[in-house]
């Protein structure tokens, strides 16, 4: 039981080292603050994507990868849709970085969700 504490642990704040540990070092090296918010949160999505994912396993036990991967899918088409709209044209690297950094934003909201589910469902089960 100790190790899989440990384990959801990591996951459950590793997102967030990795951000500060990357913005920390890119701040440094490059003394630009927007590089550094970038390239954060650019290293920061995958941790986040699998965090939530184990997040849900470890709640809910279901294996949501398909659902996850149809997610950033959805964010993929209504970002090439918004950006179609406002430009006649657009390039694949436009709407594959405007993907990822809206499925940074959709991640981390999600993130915050669940760790407060998680936290209430685990409070109520210890009550009942």
């Amino acid at each position: 039981m100790e190790a899989a504490a440990i384990f959801f642990s990591i996951f459950l704040y590793a997102p967030y080292l990795i951000y500060l540990i990357v913005f920390i070092i890119v701040k440094k090296i490059s003394a630009r603050h927007r590089t550094a918010v970038s390239t954060g949160i650019h290293a920061t999505n995958p941790f986040l994507i699998g965090s939530v994912y184990f997040l849900i396993l470890f709640i809910w036990g279901l294996s949501m990868f398909w659902m996850l991967c149809l997610l950033i899918a959805m964010i993929g088409i209504l970002s090439a849709f918004y950006i179609r709209s406002k430009k006649d044209d657009f390039t694949f690297g436009l709407i594959l970085k405007s993907t990822w950094r809206l499925s940074f934003l959709v991640f981390v909201l999600l993130h915050i969700s669940l760790v407060i589910a998680g936290t209430v469902l685990a409070i109520y089960h210890s009550v009942s």
